[in-house]
């Protein structure tokens, strides 16, 4: 049989050991897959799209208290004192953060999501949803 000059060859996959299946990379393990799957149910996989709507995420978050106006030295008695008085304060200094507020969108398949956003805006939190 001719190929056309178009055509790119797959590469063969060997099922001898995990190490072999993954010797072409995930993403051809993964089409290989799909298309076997595919082929023994005779029709395509489905896609999924995910959406969602008025997401919102907070976090409680602990605040360090330091209004030390007095420079001390870091020594063993200073650092000890330090130590106890951070965990006395500890559950006091509680504040509750919005990490995202009322958030809506969706992501399609078969599409690349470009997510931007400053420092500590949510990208991560947002993608753990």
């Amino acid at each position: 049989m001719a190929t056309k000059p178009g055509d790119q060859q797959k590469p063969a996959i060997s099922y001898e050991s995990g190490k072999a299946l993954m010797a072409h990379g995930p993403q051809v393990l993964n089409e290989h897959l799909a298309t076997r799957i595919e082929a023994a149910l005779g029709r395509a996989l489905p896609q999924m799209e995910v959406r969602f709507n008025n997401l919102s995420v907070t976090a409680d978050i602990i605040v360090a208290e330091e209004k030390s106006d007095t420079p001390e030295l870091p020594t063993l008695t200073n650092t000890v004192k330090k130590v106890f008085k951070g965990m006395s304060k500890a559950n006091n200094n509680a504040v509750r953060k919005e990490i995202l507020k009322n958030v809506s969108g969706s992501f399609k398949p078969g599409t690349i999501t470009l997510l931007l956003g400053q420092p500590s805006s949510g990208k991560s939190s947002l993608m753990r949803s």
